[in-house]
């Protein structure tokens, strides 16, 4: 066997490697170094205002408005005073519903008002708010399939206490096909995530100015 003129050993031609292929090699090696892939950001909760609705699969909300109202003592006493928040909700499942009450002092609520989620700033008294249905003139507390019905909140304040300028909701979505070891199926919270006990995913906040009026 002959050697290449010169005596020296034959030279290797160089090997061209798509830079493409550098580059995502570099960016795996970068990605390595820093613990792996980063999981991409989720969205935030949409913020929204008076008039919005938002679709919480099994109803339709929509946040009308925020009010203080003021209740005659029929005893000549100081009367009562509240934060009132009005809400038009469509039931859109198949079954009659109820209202429930939104979460509170750090209680979980219940039923359909489960969905509000808190309420900030929170109004503190010793019972929490009262839900009611004023569509039919005498209170009611049914949501009926197919159907929009106003719903009032009312938060009782204290003496003394003023109403806050704007309150925000966060607002929940109901889980349409449940887990089937879920205690109540019909009115479940989507979770923010797949880890057993994860809290409810916050799928808007709503924001909402305080109209005044009485002695609010």
């Amino acid at each position: 066997m002959t050697s290449p003129p010169g005596g020296g050993t034959r030279r290797r031609r160089p090997v061209a490697v798509p830079l493409a292929i550098l580059a995502v090699a570099t960016g795996l090696g970068i990605t390595a170094a820093l613990g792996g892939f980063a999981k991409a950001p989720e969205a935030p909760p949409e913020q929204l205002g008076p008039g919005a609705t938002v679709d919480q699969k099994l109803f339709l909300t929509k946040f009308v408005a925020s009010r203080t109202a003021f209740q005659p003592d029929v005893y000549g006493g100081e009367g009562k005073r509240f934060l009132e928040i009005e809400l038009e909700v469509t039931n859109k499942s198949d079954r009659t519903q109820l209202v429930g009450s939104p979460g509170h002092a750090g209680k979980k609520g219940l039923l359909y008002a489960q969905s509000l989620l808190k309420m900030t700033p929170e109004i503190k008294n010793e019972f929490g708010p009262i839900s009611a249905i004023t569509d039919e003139g005498v209170p009611s507390r049914q949501l009926h399939p197919g159907m929009t019905a106003t719903v009032v909140l009312r938060y009782e304040l204290e003496r003394g206490q003023r109403a806050p300028e704007q309150v925000t909701f966060d607002v929940g979505v109901f889980d349409p096909e449940p887990p089937g070891f879920s205690a109540d199926p019909d009115l479940t919270l989507e979770p923010e995530s797949d880890v057993e006990g994860a809290p409810p995913e916050v799928e808007a906040r709503v924001t909402l100015p305080v109209r005044r009026g009485g002695t609010g």
